[in-house]
Order: C-alpha cells, then structure tokens, then sequence
C-alpha cells in the first residue's frame, strides 16, 4: 500500500499567499495610533483676557495672561487642550483649544488724548502709578470698571493697569490735538502740596518749591491736575498757588528793605616763604 503526500502547490500560488501575507501587514499597520499633525498656522486669541496654564488643566499654575488680539503658534496638543507658544514673549503654556481663532480677531485700541496720564494699579486717583503714559499713546481696553475707570493694555510696554475713560480716544486725530490754554504754570507761593485728589482733605504726598514748573493736564473749580516734570508725579494743586509766569518772590510775601553792609576788604594771611 503506497502512501499519498501532497503534492508541492505550485509557485503561483505561494506568490500569491505572500502577496495576501504583505497586505494584511500593511493594513495593520495603517490602523495603528499615528501622530497627529499639528497646525503650523499663526492663532489670535478671542476673550478680552485669558490665562496661560503651565498644565492642559484649569486649577494649576497660570504662567501669565493673555489678551485678545495675542498671536500664538501651537505646539502641543492634548484633547481640548492646545499648547501654545506666545509670540509677543516667547511663554509657552496650555490653554483651550476653543479660545483660540484662525482669522485675525478685530480689536479696538484707544489713544491718550491728553499730555500726560499716570497709569495706576487700582481704580482710584491716589493708588500708585505704574508708568506715565503721553499724548498718543496706543491702548487696548481689558474691563470697565466703576466710576469711567478702564483697565487697559499698554500696547509699547505690555504694562496692564487703570485709567480713566475720560483721557482715551478711538481716534488718533483727537490725540494729536494740543491741549488749548497754557500748558505751563509756575508754583507762585513759597510751598504749594501736591495732593492725590482735589480737596483740602487729602494729605499733600509731595511739596513743590517756589518757581518751580509744572505742566497742566486737566482742571476742575479751584483746582489744577499737573505733572511735576523732574519726577513725573501727578496731582492736585490749589489754581490760587500757580502763576503763569515766574515771580520775583512769593505771592504774599514783601521783601525788607535791604541793608546794605559796608564794604570791607579782606586780608589776606601772611605766608612765610618756603626756601628749598
């Protein structure tokens, strides 16, 4: 009795079953996780103010703030979660991914119209400046706050801070415009405070000396805003205590009659020579 092998399939065949071997690999290999590719694009952020987080969580760490209008380029991603590069400097951090617009985000920037006007911490006349900003000056506006107080943008400086409303303008052309009247007072009395607010209440932070110059930035009855130009404070003054030019001694005050001393003439010390 003889035994029946297989014969050998031919070539073909087993080309064929390689073929089909090749082909499921390669399907296999395309359902695995590829990475994603993430958009090179430049990114503008959308609300007013927003926050960079160190991690793609609310709750952590914030890196610093971000404003409407930023420019950002992606570089990470993780769900919801877009890790971002700021451009304006160079932070990198996490933020949400529906914050973010791939159009330019239209913002509206303002402009100081008068010639000088300190930007402060908080929403109030004697709170500490932060810089002084001048006429020109470009703006962009974060929050409204009480009484015509805005937070605002400094666009030059990246400084964020308060100011009121009533010193901003959307157009560059009223900004550039002088402020009419003298701009230059002189302290007409022998000491005149500098007061944070216009009232005798309020405690002078500072003394101006007689003659001294100051510029005037804005007025209300009896009372002038100016800037003192050596250190660029600025307050209220008493109108009454400014002169529009320099006076020879202070308001109020006379001068004595002058004595006149006689002439004596000095001597000179005798000095012995010095002999080698």
């Amino acid at each position: 009795m003889f035994l029946k092998y297989p014969s050998a399939a031919p070539w073909h065949q087993t080309l064929a079953r390689l073929l089909a071997l090749a082909l499921c690999w390669g399907l296999l290999s395309s359902c695995a996780e590829t990475p994603i590719k993430l958009p090179q694009a430049t990114y503008y952020v959308t609300p007013q103010i927003t926050y960079l987080q160190e991690k793609p969580a609310y709750g952590g760490n914030i890196l610093g703030p971000l404003y409407r209008g930023d420019k950002v380029k992606v570089v990470g991603s993780e769900q919801d979660w877009w890790q971002v590069t700021l451009l304006r400097s160079g932070q990198t951090g996490w933020m949400q991914r529906e914050l973010l617009s791939a159009k330019p985000v239209p913002t509206i920037f303002y402009y100081v119209k008068t010639d000088s006007q300190p930007l402060l911490e908080c929403p109030r006349l004697d709170c500490l400046p932060i810089q002084m900003l001048f006429r020109g000056a470009e703006v962009q506006k974060i929050a409204a706050g009480q009484k015509g107080w805005w937070r605002v943008l400094v666009l030059k400086s990246h400084s964020v801070g308060w100011i009121p409303s009533h010193t901003l303008t959307h157009r560059i052309e009223e900004a550039r415009q002088p402020t009419p009247g003298n701009l230059y007072y002189y302290v007409a009395v022998r000491r005149l405070g500098l007061r944070a607010i216009p009232t005798e209440h309020s405690t002078p932070f500072r003394t101006l000396k007689f003659n001294e110059q100051v510029a005037k930035i804005a007025e209300t009855k009896d009372w002038f805003k100016v800037r003192q130009p050596q250190s660029g404070a600025v307050g209220w003054v008493k109108s009454r205590g400014l002169s529009s030019l320099p006076s020879i001694y202070p308001r109020g005050e006379r001068p004595g009659p002058k004595k006149v001393r006689p002439f004596k003439p000095r001597e000179e010390p005798e000095v012995e020579p010095e002999f080698m």
